[in-house]
């Protein structure tokens, strides 16, 4: 599925959802789903604190982005290391961060994961961190979350340059929604594809529904495998679309005539998995409840404390 450097796969959606024989479990499918339910309720959750002027600064807004953060994510071991793009919460979630902390990187407490820094996205420290796990021969992967607006920066540039001519066991995830910046990336990078830039650094990329888990999944778990064993760095794009402003500042994006009900019927990747279990008779309504409920409570107690400490 990943192949040769400089060779661009791209995998539509009906064909990683329709395929016989699926490498995926049943319980692998609905660990899927229940975790972008978590990130939808976590990102949600935020977009409240946020506009009730309780927890301060900006925060990511990606509803409709969940299944690359999950798919990409899901299966890393506790050893390897995520950058996630900044104030991006979902991806530290689906890796095992405690949602204490999340939350309290979300109201800028000390706390935090990042110490309340969210800072541009880190690639030279993923590029490093990468380069001791090659040197010390220990299989771990590094995944380095970032948005379309990203690749038109000199430090992407030179992370991409610097994996691909150390054959270093990372995965660049480039969440790229058309929508999501007021300048498109044509205007900003004069080319239609930005894979095309990261091919002539020798990197492999792959293009995926970012709408689609199970398309994500697939193509994380080949990725990991190929990286583990020594196979040199990969650039996967996650084509994806959301309803909102990349943060909840932003203005609602221009999408001609669709509507939030046409964008969940069509894109939401929620809706999307949701069908697909339904057809597989692995979820029910109940079973959604009882997700969405579990971790609301423990949401609440998480809000609750960071409070607490003012």
């Amino acid at each position: 599925m990943v192949g040769k450097a400089k060779r661009t796969a791209a995998v539509p959606a009906a064909a990683a959802v329709s395929t016989g024989g699926s490498l995926i479990s049943d319980a692998k499918l609905r660990q899927l789903y229940a975790t972008m339910v978590q990130c939808r309720l976590l990102t949600e959750r935020a977009h409240l604190l946020h506009n009730d002027c309780r927890f301060p600064g900006l925060c990511n807004a990606p509803i409709g982005q969940e299944a690359i953060a999950t798919g990409c994510a899901i299966d890393l071991r506790p050893e390897d290391t995520i950058v996630p793009a900044p104030r991006d919460l979902i991806a530290g979630l689906v890796k095992g961060v405690p949602l204490g902390a999340l939350v309290a990187q979300l109201a800028g407490r000390c706390t935090s994961p990042d110490h309340a820094r969210s800072s541009p996205a880190q690639l030279g420290v993923a590029t490093e961190v990468a380069l001791v796990n090659k040197r010390k021969n220990n299989r771990n992967v590094v995944v380095a979350f970032t948005s379309e607006p990203a690749t038109s920066l000199g430090c992407w540039h030179e992370a991409v340059d610097f994996a691909a001519t150390q054959n270093l066991p990372i995965i660049f995830v480039v969440e790229n929604n058309p929508w999501a910046d007021p300048a498109s990336f044509t205007a900003r990078c004069g080319v239609d594809d930005f894979t095309l830039q990261a091919r002539n650094s020798g990197i492999t990329t792959i293009t995926v529904d970012g709408n689609d888990v199970v398309a994500v999944y697939r193509v994380a778990y080949e990725c990991l495998k190929r990286v583990r064993r020594g196979g040199g760095p990969v650039l996967v794009e996650g084509k994806t679309y959301r309803p909102s402003g990349k943060a909840w500042v932003h203005p609602r994006p221009r999408r001609g005539s669709e509507g939030p009900d046409g964008w969940r019927a069509a894109r939401d990747p929620l809706t999307h998995m949701e069908q697909y279990l339904t057809a597989k008779r692995l979820f029910t309504a109940q079973w959604k409840t009882q997700i969405v409920c579990e971790f609301s409570q423990k949401l609440d107690a998480a809000v609750a404390a960071v409070e607490k400490l003012g």
